[in-house]
């Protein structure tokens, strides 16, 4: 039994009594245990941004540079799914102009960040690459501890739909701590 179970048990004895532990029993999803409330160790963040993440809250590099010594790595994502649709379609020169403008745009998104983050005291590597956003930060996400992503990546919010389904996806699926922005 650990500090905050016996502590509980002790505090609510009297209005709970053997009430508790059931009540424990079966809320167990929602209440962390013990071994939950440690703060994991972070050293590395994975940040993936791409064409739909506009901005970054000042926030959230306040909220990174709590992670003294941690790296981040962004990762810009060109989605070749995109790329694909806009080969099917249109002229070898429109294709052209279409990545220049979205690798423009990457760029200077990425130059933004690293400045703030840099300024925040934190290390940063980059990366611009062209893929699936989904598949590729999975991949990524296993050679890190913490994930920071917008609620925007991979595509537009909307009223009814707050967060993109690539990030509510990875939200599903990470095995490591997420902060959604």
């Amino acid at each position: 039994m650990g500090y905050f179970t016996s502590l509980l048990q002790r505090k609510f004895k009297d209005v709970a009594g053997t009430r508790y532990e059931a009540v424990a029993r079966e809320y167990r999803e929602f209440l962390l245990t013990e071994e939950e409330m440690v703060v994991p160790e972070v050293s590395s963040i994975l940040m993936p941004l791409d064409y739909f993440v506009k901005e970054i809250p000042p926030a959230l590099y306040e909220t990174l540079s709590s992670y003294e010594g941690a790296k981040v790595t962004l990762v810009y994502i060109i989605d070749m799914e995109v790329i694909r649709i806009v080969e099917d379609s249109l002229d070898e020169k429109a294709i052209a102009e279409f990545r220049r403008k979205r690798e423009s745009f990457g760029e200077s998104l990425l130059s933004r960040a690293i400045a703030s983050l840099e300024g925040a005291g934190l290390s940063v590597t980059s990366r611009m690459f062209a893929g699936k956003k989904f598949d590729n930060i999975l991949e990524l996400m296993q050679e890190s501890d913490l994930i920071a992503v917008s609620k925007k990546y991979g595509s537009q919010t909307t009223e009814i739909a707050p967060l993109s389904s690539v990030t509510l996806r990875l939200a599903q699926m990470a095995n490591i701590p997420i902060i959604v922005y």
